[in-house]
């Protein structure tokens, strides 16, 4: 039995076009990338005056304690879950969580926070690399779980 020349051609339309489907777009839940976040703060925290760079080994420690989890929901909603410890001995890891909503632009997800601040991130496979809202302020990277 001969197909008709349309065949292959429709073929390869639709494998092509499952192939973009199961690629999904930049919706699930994202993990604050900790060796990511690690190299960029040290390559910044060696810009700092020697001075000031205990601070930003304090940060460094702080990043390393810390857990960010990212949601971005179907429908545009996001939200940030924060659980980082006090400096209080023996005081319980403080949990916040702040929603907000989400918009695809090109190739990039502009988070808008509650406070109306915008967060701008590139998505590249399964990451959100996200600018920090002031010149010279450490952005933060995500990974996709």
């Amino acid at each position: 039995m001969r197909l008709p020349k349309i065949a292959l051609p429709v073929s390869l339309l639709v494998l092509a076009l499952g192939a973009t489907a199961c690629k999904g777009g930049p919706e699930g839940t994202y993990a604050l990338d900790k060796d990511e976040m690690k190299k960029s703060m040290e390559a910044e925290i060696a810009k700092m005056p020697e001075d000031q760079q205990g601070f930003g080994k304090f940060a460094l420690v702080m990043i390393a304690a810390m857990d960010v989890k990212l949601e971005l929901k179907k429908g545009g909603e996001a939200s940030m879950t924060t659980t980082k410890p006090t400096l209080k001995e023996g005081e319980a890891p403080k949990t916040e969580t702040k929603t907000g909503k989400w918009r695809k632009e090109g190739d990039n997800v502009i988070i808008t926070a509650e406070d109306g601040k915008d967060m701008n991130c590139a998505v590249a496979e399964k990451k959100l690399t996200c600018t920090g809202d002031k010149p010279g302020k450490p952005g933060m990277v995500f990974q996709k779980s």
